[in-house]
């Protein structure tokens, strides 16, 4: 085999084994403070699957694969098929400043199939919220997924510095959870 043969089939092999790059597609990003309570949405659009993608966000108990932020997500209760009540810990750092995020939320699928979450006061650290994720099919492969919430923390946040600093983080986290949503979306059944 010649030298231009063997590179040949070597480059050839090399590309068929790389696997595509997949990054969701930060479509709107939107945090806005109220005193202590906040309002987020973002939208993206994804490369995968949109019953793959709702798999994905529906398995609350392998939720902590979306983000290393989250230390537990468990179901408490289950009143149907539909509705359950779940907990949600996640360790927050913005610099040095790391604090708990932890709620005690009532989760219900509604009939449109968006997910609707809303926070039990005294179960955790939040005073109030609530929450709505769509779920929509652009195509067989592609999906938007938006979220949009309303929550006010029990804790204390910077008034000068915090917005600016956890909407950085907001922004850092929201593509790192849907870049594994989209990741896992797409990974070969196991």
């Amino acid at each position: 085999m010649g030298k231009p043969l063997l590179y040949g089939a070597i480059i050839a092999s090399a590309l068929v084994a790389i696997q595509p790059i997949h990054a969701a597609t930060l479509e709107r990003t939107d945090l806005n403070f109220h005193g202590r309570a906040y309002h987020y949405l973002f939208s993206a659009r994804l490369d995968a699957n949109p019953a793959a993608v709702r798999a994905i966000v529906s398995d609350i108990d392998r939720l902590a694969r979306l983000n290393d932020e989250i230390i537990t997500s468990q179901i408490l209760s289950r009143e149907s098929d539909q509705k359950l009540t779940r907990r949600l810990l996640l360790k927050h750092c913005i610099l040095v400043f790391c604090f708990d995020i932890d709620f005690v939320e009532e989760l219900e699928v509604l009939p449109s199939g968006d997910i609707a979450t809303r926070i039990i006061p005294g179960a955790g650290n939040f005073e109030r919220g609530e929450t709505i994720w769509r779920i929509e099919a652009i195509s067989e492969t592609q999906t938007r997924v938006t979220m949009e919430a309303d929550q006010e923390p029990d804790f204390w946040i910077p008034p000068l510095i915090g917005p600016m600093l956890i909407q950085h983080s907001f922004i850092e986290e929201v593509t790192e959870t849907l870049n594994n949503i989209e990741r896992l979306a797409n990974a070969p059944v196991q």
